[in-house]
């Protein structure tokens, strides 16, 4: 269904982006890494699950969620160890058989342990003999990666990529990342001291659905429910959600819930996002008050120039601050995905400036 809060598996029940999906399966045959980026909620994720399962073939997922900021190998292990034992049943058996003569990789029935210690299983080696077996077996071996610009603090992670890249051409890498400046300055294809500086690339973006998409989105939702609701509450929620994938679909399930949909349940999820946006957000903020000072003007005025936060700043403090200063605060936040910068600077998610309305950040 498509007013299902939880990551969509299948591709019944998944919406659209067919041509996202074919640029999908066309880079898979021929790059050795494939970029999946988009704003918070923007269905990334759920387009993930649905092209690695859609490609038919073997595939792990290491969800980066939950990690400290600077992940020990141990952690890392853990994660990859989970994820090799929700492969799908078919592949276990025949990568069962190929990793057990390497060392730190011990074979409990049809699970697969990694050891964990200092001395445990080395991650390149392993991947080498996976990569042997996809060759084998003239397949392609997919290694996904789930929001890695949140263990950013781990730059040994880099070092892998890059191997796998230039020995490993049997297997593809695929990653995500919603703070979509802060993913490419980890991953560092333009930074000459990076080790993946230079390595070719596809780019996938998951771009908020436009006006049609959202009203097919939702009628295509609601019938799935049984309510047919009024074409005045169809463009009130479109009008409001800004074709976040993530925010019509709560919506979807709040109508579900009251089996009804309602002007006030578009409010009662744009209330909800705000906050849970603002909590977001708050993160960063913490850092420094002056990211406060700048979400919580922006939240006001709509849209600011670089000029007139700057002099916003300084009001504030109550001093004078170098261009350098300002232009290093700005860039970062459009780096975490909280701005755009056009002409002017934004609030990216329309929620959050809702948020941030009812409730601003703290400024001390």
């Amino acid at each position: 269904m498509l007013f299902d809060p939880s990551p969509k598996i299948s591709k019944r029940d998944f919406y659209d982006r067919e041509s996202e999906l074919e640029k999908f399966r066309d880079s898979i045959e021929y790059t050795s890494l494939v970029v999946i980026q988009g704003l918070r909620r923007s269905g990334k994720t759920s387009f993930m699950n649905v092209a690695l399962r859609e490609s038919n073939l073997p595939y792990i997922i290491l969800d980066m969620r939950g990690l400290p900021f600077n992940p020990s190998q141990s952690d890392l292990l853990r994660r990859t160890e989970a994820a090799f034992n929700q492969l799908e049943e078919k592949w276990i058996s025949q990568l069962q058989s190929a990793l057990m003569r390497i060392k730190g990789v011990s074979i409990l029935g049809s699970s697969i342990s990694l050891d964990w210690s200092r001395e445990g299983v080395d991650l390149s080696t392993l991947f080498d003999r996976i990569n042997s077996w996809a060759e084998e077996k003239n397949t392609k071996f997919l290694l996904a990666f789930d929001e890695i610009q949140l263990i950013r603090g781990e730059k040994s992670i880099i070092r892998l990529l890059a191997h796998i890249i230039d020995y490993n051409q049997n297997i593809c890498l695929i990653v995500t990342g919603s703070e979509i400046g802060l993913l490419f300055d980890f991953l560092g294809m333009e930074d000459p001291e990076s080790p993946l500086y230079g390595r070719h690339y596809t780019e996938i973006k998951m771009s908020n659905f436009d006006e049609l998409q959202s009203r097919e989105f939702l009628q295509t939702g609601f019938r799935e429910i049984g309510i047919d609701p009024p074409e005045d509450i169809i463009n009130y929620a479109i009008s409001k959600l800004n074709g976040t994938v993530g925010w019509l679909t709560l919506f979807g399930v709040k109508c579900s819930e009251e089996k009804k949909a309602s002007k006030d349940l578009v409010d009662a999820v744009v209330s909800d996002g705000g906050k849970l946006a603002r909590s977001e957000a708050n993160k960063v903020a913490r850092y420094s008050r002056r990211y406060s000072i700048i979400l919580n003007h922006l939240s006001t005025t709509g849209k600011s120039s670089w000029t007139q936060i700057k002099t916003i700043l300084e009001i504030r403090e109550r001093k004078t601050l170098t261009n350098a200063a300002v232009s290093d605060l700005l860039n970062r936040l459009v780096k975490a995905s909280l701005l755009e910068k056009n002409a002017t600077y934004s609030i990216s998610d329309p929620l959050l400036r809702e948020g941030l309305l009812d409730n601003p950040l703290p400024e001390k």
